[in-house]
């Protein structure tokens, strides 16, 4: 009997992750999940992004989101452990689409994305089904957090269509990135490179 739930081993979006992941590690990942959430999502970062526990892109606040659930299951479930990678193509059954779902792509370190997929595999049962309903599930919880902590627990205006944050921690991983680079063609290499 084959496993509804088991990845397709020829699924070509699997095939080339590496090939979509930059030289500093990060990729662009899409979860298939509410507009409306997103829209939440956003204005939450976008409301709280200059506060102490504020994140300055809505990437930053998703990379945060990720590793803090990561962590949870894996102290949970396997000792503090990262889990084995789940099959290529594991996703799980999305059932029927929703008017309101849509994909949502974020910018994210590719070994986290493959922390949480391995994560949700592990440990997936009725309530996350799929990967999109774990994102989906913790998404509302950091919402509310942020609702709650600073906005008496009401949801934030929306954010401006043209919301972008400026991460500090991309420009620079990305500058030394090129610096590195640069030495390397010009033969400069250094040794604490």
């Amino acid at each position: 009997m084959t496993d509804p739930d088991a990845p397709d081993v020829n699924d070509p979006a699997q095939n080339s992750a590496q090939a979509r992941t930059t030289a500093t590690g990060y990729r662009s990942v899409s979860y298939f999940l509410p507009a409306s959430l997103h829209a939440r999502l956003k204005a939450a970062w976008w409301a709280t992004r200059d506060l102490v526990d504020g994140a300055p892109t809505l990437s930053a606040l998703v990379e945060r989101i990720f590793v803090t659930e990561v962590s949870r299951l894996e102290q949970e479930h396997n000792a503090g452990a990262p889990f084995p990678e789940a099959p290529r193509g594991a996703q799980g059954h999305r059932g029927s689409s929703s008017e309101d779902h849509r994909y949502v792509a974020y910018y994210l370190p590719a070994l986290l994305h493959t922390r949480l997929k391995a994560a949700w595999w592990a440990t997936r049962s009725a309530t996350s089904p799929t990967l999109s309903a774990l994102v989906e599930r913790v998404f509302v919880e950091e919402a509310s957090r942020l609702e709650g902590s600073h906005n008496a627990g009401e949801v934030f205006s929306p954010a401006p269509d043209s919301a972008r944050g400026v991460s500090v921690a991309a420009a620079r991983r990305q500058g030394e990135w090129l610096r590195r680079e640069w030495e390397t063609r010009r033969g400069e290499a250094t040794t604490d490179s």
